[in-house]
């Protein structure tokens, strides 16, 4: 037997808790009528007194059901499972039948007074304990409608055919009682149908069809669609009218208000006007459903031409493929940049289109995206001439609800920047010196660099840095060009451990260094000199040189914008550097004359106290 998912219906609750409160209660109605057998309690065996009692085995009955419909509601599969639902189902549908049989055959099985005695129960009837013949029919088929529950498609579709017709014939006898027509709900006064009885064939009725997963009337109940609506509006609305106007005709006509000729043409005016207000109602919401869904589907109309443009004009590749790699569709950049048909594509698999060592890595990338949900990365494709292509590829996976979840991927044709790269690492790009990039190594990067600005749009403010040792030839004269070597070595092993790991540092040629910083702002350019003169000053501190290391330093900032040359920014900064270097050879000679001073003064200066101090360079 199916299980039936947790599904939640209209009402909030889901499909095992309706089943389950419908077996409760049936279960809990059922004791009550059988404990008021037991101790005589009339008010457990009738709701009102006058009324017809419920029947004891029709009460064991209910409770063998309820137990059918409890193991129905719980989760899980087996044999022994369905094996007692089914034989719940035979017992209930046996006593129906087996009461049938008596009325039919007019004999007296004892099933009737087999839990209560006769003598205990009304002597005006013929069969006493006896349930009418409506309810004996019912619970036959109530019974097979159980038992079908435990079988597979056909007897499910069985199953809620005959849970329709529970209800169907149970309604008969509510217009029974409404109308007084005592043939639709029983036989006599002690013979009939309990209004108990009637309500807990309605709940078996619910709890059958909800548990029956397979159920169309459910589902359409159910359903969120216009159709679900208007059924979950308009049934209730045909039952009560098509009940309600009849019985008003009646008690009109039984009141002397209404004749033979007036009852049915005051009946059909109501019904004209009722029903036509019905249909009003749901015409004008039909009208405004419509009208919202055309508005609907101009707009989807207009964001689908909006993707379609944005698919088929984009510059970058795009490629959407299913979770195993095969290709659901494909942007034309795509072909171009391939060169392969858009049939010839389409239905193939990733891995078709890349180099044979490179096909085994498709697995792996299926299996990130998968987990993590996005992926990128470099990918090497081959196009239909046989080039080889490189491509740096985002691609992200979507999942909606209610659809096979599928990845789409961008991706920009590197080629030439891959190319490019390589190329530069067969180049001389780097000083021998110092290690740092040399002239052309600098203006290699920093123009990709550049680009790269340019193309992202990111603005995050370029800015070039000129820095002139000072001294260098006053080292080189006093302690030798191997000294004046090893200073330039200290200072580019300052700058680099000072500045960032994505700041382009290059020695320029002989003292001069070059430096582009990457995502500096104004404020930051000032941080950066103020860290460049406390490293080389902490640096003077720990250093047993008989030297000490200083630079001026010149700043030029880029704006993309403007079209300016790389070169004529370097020698704006080369200017600034200069105006710097005048700077603080001004400020040395100031603090120079001054000492001068201080040494011709005898009062503060002893010939016997040298100061010690190694030479500012």
């Amino acid at each position: 037997m199916p299980t039936h998912p947790k599904v939640n219906v209209k009402s909030g609750f889901s499909r095992e808790a309706i089943v389950f409160y419908c077996a409760l209660m049936a279960f809990a109605v059922a004791a009550i009528a059988l404990a008021g057998w037991v101790f005589d309690i009339s008010y457990f065996k009738t709701i009102l007194p006058g009324f017809p009692e419920m029947k004891p085995n029709s009460a064991v009955a209910f409770a063998i059901g309820a137990i059918g419909l409890f193991l129905i509601s719980k989760h899980g599969q087996g044999e022994n499972r369905s094996r007692a639902i089914v034989s719940c189902g035979a017992l209930v549908s046996l006593i129906g039948f087996l009461t049938l049989f008596e009325y039919m055959g007019g004999l007296d099985l004892g099933i009737d007074t087999m839990l209560i005695s006769a003598s205990r129960m009304a002597a005006e009837t013929r069969f006493p304990g006896r349930m009418s013949p409506h309810s004996a029919f019912n619970f036959t088929v109530l019974g097979i409608s159980i038992a079908a529950l435990a079988g597979g498609r056909r007897f499910q579709k069985l199953s809620e055919f005959l849970a329709i017709l529970l209800s169907v014939t149970t309604f008969t006898a509510v217009l029974g009682y409404l109308y007084g027509a005592e043939q639709f709900y029983g036989i006599s006064k002690f013979n009939s149908m309990a209004v108990q009885t009637i309500g807990l064939f309605f709940v078996f009725s619910l709890g059958i069809v909800t548990a029956n997963t397979r159920s169309r009337m459910v589902n359409l109940l159910t359903a969120s669609s216009f159709g679900g609506t208007a059924a979950r509006r308009l049934l209730p609305c045909v039952v009560v009218l098509s009940t309600l106007l009849p019985w008003l005709r009646m008690m009109g006509e039984k009141r002397g208000l209404l004749d033979a000729g007036s009852g049915p043409a005051l009946m059909a005016v109501f019904a004209i006007l009722i029903m036509g207000a019905i249909i009003l109602f749901f015409s004008a919401a039909i009208h405004k459903t419509d009208i919202g869904r055309k508005h609907l589907e101009r707009d989807l109309a207009e964001r689908a031409r909006r993707y379609h443009d944005l698919f088929d004009y984009s510059q970058g590749m795009i490629c959407i493929h299913d979770l195993d790699g095969v290709l659901i569709s494909v942007n034309p950049a795509t072909i171009r940049s391939l060169g392969y048909g858009l049939d010839e594509m389409i239905g193939k698999n990733l891995a078709e289109f890349l180099p044979v060592e490179h096909r085994a890595g498709i697995t792996a990338f299926l299996r990130e995206i998968t987990n993590e949900g996005i992926s990128k990365g470099l990918l090497p494709v081959i196009s239909k001439s046989g080039q080889h292509v490189m491509w740096r590829y985002d691609s992200i996976l979507v999942s909606e609800p209610d659809e096979e979840p599928y990845i789409i991927g961008h991706a920009q044709d590197v080629t030439e920047l891959i190319a490019a790269q390589k190329q530069l690492k067969n180049l001389s790009l780097t000083d021998d010196l110092t290690g740092l990039y040399n002239r052309r190594g600098f203006l290699t990067m920093a123009e990709q660099q550049i680009k790269l600005e340019e193309h992202s749009g990111t603005a995050r403010g370029l800015t070039l840095m000129f820095a002139d040792m000072d001294g260098l030839k006053k080292i080189n004269d006093l302690y030798g060009h191997k000294a004046g070597s090893d200073a330039i070595i200290q200072l580019s092993k300052i700058l680099q451990a000072t500045l960032r790991s994505a700041d382009l540092i290059a020695r320029w040629g002989g003292d001069e260094f070059v430096i582009l910083t990457i995502g500096s702002k104004n404020e930051n350019t000032e941080m950066m000199f103020d860290r460049i003169n406390d490293a080389i000053s902490e640096h003077n501190l720990r250093s047993h040189k008989p030297y000490e290391l200083a630079c001026s330093i010149g700043v030029a900032p880029i704006d993309i914008g403007t079209g300016r040359s790389l070169e004529a920014i370097i020698a704006d900064a080369d200017k600034a550097m200069y105006a710097e270097k005048r700077r603080r050879k001004a400020a040395r000679e100031d603090v120079d004359t001054h000492d001068l001073i201080e040494t011709l003064t005898p009062s503060r200066t002893s010939p016997k106290d040298p100061t010690g101090n190694r030479p500012s360079l």
